[in-house]
């Protein structure tokens, strides 16, 4: 493909690495209450990256992004920041933290901070003096307007969590614009003084010693000057009214790339840090790419959902890689995930898409394109042991604040199922707590006593393992780090076939997605020689031919002798 980069480009560390992302609240309870918390990341910085490559108990990932731990009062569990320069007590201090990251550091672990800067919580400082008049020194600081002309709106635009997204402050006579919950005021990113006061903050985190930042939500940070209405679809009918609407005011200008710039031209002040971002909901590709900036000068890894949202079909998953692989731009670098805090676990959405009762073969295939592409792999805590949603969380015990009290019937799915305490071993409530019988924070998925880390490291045969295989296996090969991807199938049916290469290397993934028959293998490769780095159905290390046809659910990922 004619964007490829260079194979003789020097990597960055977020190129060539794997990021882990880590949601706190339900990682690792380090002081027993039943809460995830920064002491309990600590403890298991080891099972992440213990620093040896041959260790058969580390998972060998290399950064950490954390979803955040910044002060909230956790109406949308941290994504609602209440002081932007110290850490929640849910987390524990800011010392811990200092902590976390010198000990993560030791161990060649970066850590990434989510920072959440399109709003705050209504309990800012920021926010409680600019709700108090229309003349006080951070009057400007929010989005606030003037009654208008439909039910007294200013105009039509809504929350992504259901209803309009204004909201009326009796204080001021006039409304403040939410593009989530009512307890999210935007930030009026025109106002100097609010982008000055944004800047110090990275800063701050940046000389701490943070390896970068993935920005939540990055491109809705600029909103229309008029306050035009947006277009209305036509003849959209989805439940939440959001979907419905053109999104040409609130989201996404051209004043946005700006301040996307500015935000990268800081952190090119420091060496060697990354800057990942959001490209928000209903994005298109061509949308997400375009965060790359002209000259690629805004995002590092923009985050786009065309991939994990496609159905378990390799035709399907292809057609989103080589779409990727087309626009991506020159010199820049694409980035895929296939799950993450906001949206339910691909087992769950996959196994169900493919009428498949064998969860672990397609977690295996998963992960084998996850870590093979071109681009940086993000994996979701938890993912590398298989797991799925908790569908079935009792009402009392959801946390969604911000999803469960908005207005009935527009909201976007509860989040917590995807978001339940992280499975390490079959005690009770699968040892989230270090061995203390403790209520965690969410409750356990039901399937923990077979599904933890200690019962995935003692299986040779587990996702897990087949996991930190690819990862190995991409840290050792030139090509599956920055190699060049082409495919081998023009449209696959039930298998696909694709090699990365350099001039130095060649690697051929096959990946069978039927899983109930073999199928013919007739792609257009030579078939001697093949030396096997991971699968599913052949010892690692052994020279091959290629077989004529692949088993169900066969995996191979080969290097050419």
């Amino acid at each position: 493909m004619g964007n490829q980069q260079s194979q003789d480009q020097t990597q960055a560390w977020w190129q060539s690495g794997v990021i882990y992302q880590i949601y706190p609240l339900t990682f690792s309870d380090g002081n027993g209450n039943g809460t995830g918390d920064i002491s309990g990341i600590i403890r298991r910085l080891d099972y992440l990256n213990d620093g040896n490559l041959d260790s058969q108990t580390s998972l060998g990932i290399d950064a950490i992004w954390l979803s955040p731990v910044n002060d909230s009062p956790m109406i949308d569990n941290g994504y609602d920041i209440s002081d932007y320069r110290n850490i929640c007590p849910i987390f524990g201090t800011l010392a811990e933290f200092e902590t976390l990251i010198a000990e993560a550091h030791q161990r060649g672990i970066r850590i990434i901070m989510d920072m959440v800067l399109n709003h705050s919580s209504n309990q800012h400082p920021w926010f409680i003096e600019s709700s108090k008049s229309k003349d006080n020194d951070k009057s400007d600081w929010y989005i606030w307007q003037d009654p208008g002309y439909k039910d007294g709106l200013p105009n039509n635009w809504l929350s992504y969590f259901g209803g309009t997204g204004w909201t009326y402050c009796e204080a001021r006579e006039q409304y403040y614009f939410h593009i989530f919950n009512k307890n999210q005021p935007d930030l009026n990113w025109r106002n100097p003084e609010v982008k000055a006061a944004i800047f110090d903050v990275l800063r701050y985190w940046l000389d701490k010693g943070i390896d970068g930042f993935r920005l939540d939500a990055s491109s809705v940070y600029s909103k229309d000057q008029y306050f035009r209405d947006n277009p209305v679809k036509f003849g959209a009918t989805d439940k939440n009214a959001y979907h419905n609407q053109h999104h040409l005011y609130d989201k996404d200008l051209p004043e946005n790339h700006q301040i996307i710039r500015e935000i990268r031209s800081l952190i090119d002040e420091y060496d060697d840090r990354v800057l990942i971002g959001e490209t928000f909901i209903d994005s298109r590709l061509y949308d997400s790419t375009s965060f790359y900036g002209i000259n690629n000068d805004e995002l590092h890894l923009p985050f786009a959902f065309e991939f994990p949202f496609s159905p378990w079909y390799p035709g399907y998953l292809q057609r989103e890689i080589q779409k990727k692989e087309r626009i991506t731009p020159e010199g820049a670098w694409p980035t895929y995930f296939l799950d993450n805090h906001d949206i339910p676990r691909h087992l769950s959405r996959w196994i169900e898409c493919a009428l498949c009762t064998n969860p672990q073969a397609i977690a295996k295939a998963a992960a084998t394109l996850l870590l093979t592409m071109r681009g940086t792999p993000v994996l979701y805590y938890g993912q590398e042991l298989g797991m799925v949603d908790f569908e079935d969380i009792p009402p009392e015990k959801l946390q969604d604040k911000a999803v469960t009290n908005s207005p009935s019937g527009e909201a976007p799915p509860n989040r917590d199922g995807a978001r339940t305490p992280m499975q390490w071993d079959d005690s009770a409530n699968a040892g989230f707590s270090f061995g203390k019988d403790v209520e965690p924070w969410l409750p356990v998925h039901p399937n923990y006593q077979e599904v933890n880390v200690e019962a995935a490291i003692a299986d040779p045969d587990s996702v897990w393992h087949f996991y930190r295989s690819l990862i190995q296996s991409q840290k050792q090969s030139e090509a599956l780090r920055q190699g060049r991807w082409r495919t081998l199938i023009h449209y696959p049916y039930e298998h696909m076939a694709y090699i990365r290469e350099t001039d130095q290397e060649r690697v051929l993934v096959m990946i069978n997605f039927a899983y109930e028959q073999p199928f013919e293998l007739d792609i257009p490769v030579e078939r001697e020689n093949w030396r096997v780095l991971v699968s599913n159905k052949t010892e690692a290390g052994k020279l091959i031919d290629l077989p004529e046809t692949l088993q169900a659910f066969e995996i191979n990922v080969l290097r050419k002798e």
